[in-house]
């Protein structure tokens, strides 16, 4: 049987090798100039959990008025902690404060229209007897 020939490392330091090229085989294999990017790191902020609990008490305040109340307080305590911590969620809060003040003032202006009928209704009522 006949040996067949090796062929040369590509490892070794030959007078015909670049400079540039034994030292990156000797870092480790060449990365070329389309290298691989590392995976993108999650750069992601938590969302604020008191961002989101205002925005459910805005929702809720269609049923409940107290609840816009509620979700005003939370939207403005969550928009004070986005600002110093950083995280996500300051749309949350912000809608959360605009439903919550929007729900407000549309309970004060039923609650002003209907004392205005009440009061009507017993004006009317004490000057017809």
């Amino acid at each position: 049987m006949t040996e067949t020939p090796t062929p040369p490392d590509d490892t070794s330091t030959s007078g015909s090798q670049p400079q540039g090229r034994a030292q990156e085989s000797s870092q480790g294999p060449s990365q070329g100039p389309y290298a691989p990017t590392p995976p993108a790191q999650d750069t992601h902020a938590s969302t604020n959990l008191m961002a989101v609990a205002a925005f459910a008490l805005s929702v809720l305040g269609c049923l409940l008025a107290p609840a816009a109340l509620g979700g005003v307080v939370c939207g403005h305590i969550a928009r004070s902690q986005i600002r110093r911590s950083g995280e996500a969620g300051d749309s949350w809060a912000l809608a959360g404060l605009i439903l919550g003040y929007l729900l407000i003032a549309l309970s004060l202006a039923g609650l002003l229209m209907f004392g205005g009928m009440m009061l009507t209704m017993f004006g009317i009522m004490a000057f017809s007897t």
